[in-house]
């Protein structure tokens, strides 16, 4: 009765860790869907203004820091570029978030700040823990057979050890001579 409970709990574990990965590679397409909602709901209220690109730099991501006025204010944000990417001093037309001057879209549909970065890690490792559970559900059935065979091994040996200590009688048993035998 314990192992077909310790059986039901992995096989609960593989489900749930299942879910939970497939969950987890579902928020980046969650999040790419709620960023273009955005950008579009951004050109239709947002208001439009000039930025110039100040500076584009190529490290590890490209990047623009764009330098834009909103409000009677001298703003600087970056966006990351990569599809467009464009020199410095050119003029990128961008609509600016009424509510945050820090939030906007750009002309190429490029939302500011580096958006869902996070969840496409969460993305990936939701990709490595469903992968895993997959495995461990269709390698469960080979488990099991190793392991039966493993145990019919066992118990056999355990069987050819019982069956010697059996046979063998009380007080029969010699030392074997230590004479050497008669080579004549």
């Amino acid at each position: 009765m314990a192992t077909v409970q310790i059986l039901r709990s992995r096989w609960l574990i593989y489900t749930l860790g299942l879910a939970v990965g497939m969950v987890m590679m579902w928020l980046p397409f969650k999040t790419f869907q709620d960023n273009n909602a955005w950008a579009s709901r951004l050109r239709v209220d947002g208001v439009p203004a000039q930025a110039v690109v100040d500076e584009l730099v190529h490290k590890r991501r490209n990047t623009m820091h764009l330098r834009y006025e909103f409000a009677d204010a001298q703003r600087q944000a970056e966006v990351g570029c990569w599809e467009v990417c464009l020199p410095a001093g050119s003029a990128v037309r961008i609509w600016v978030n009424p509510n945050d001057p820090g939030d906007f879209v750009t002309d190429f549909g490029i939302l500011s700040g580096h958006r869902g970065r996070l969840q496409g890690l969460v993305g990936a490792a939701g990709l490595v823990l469903s992968g895993w559970m997959a495995l461990a559900v269709i390698a469960r059935p080979y488990q099991g057979r190793r392991d039966r065979q493993r145990h019919d091994w066992q118990r056999q040996q355990r069987d050819q050890r019982q069956r010697q200590f059996a046979n063998a009688r009380a007080g029969r048993k010699r030392k074997p001579s230590r004479r050497r035998p008669n080579p004549d």
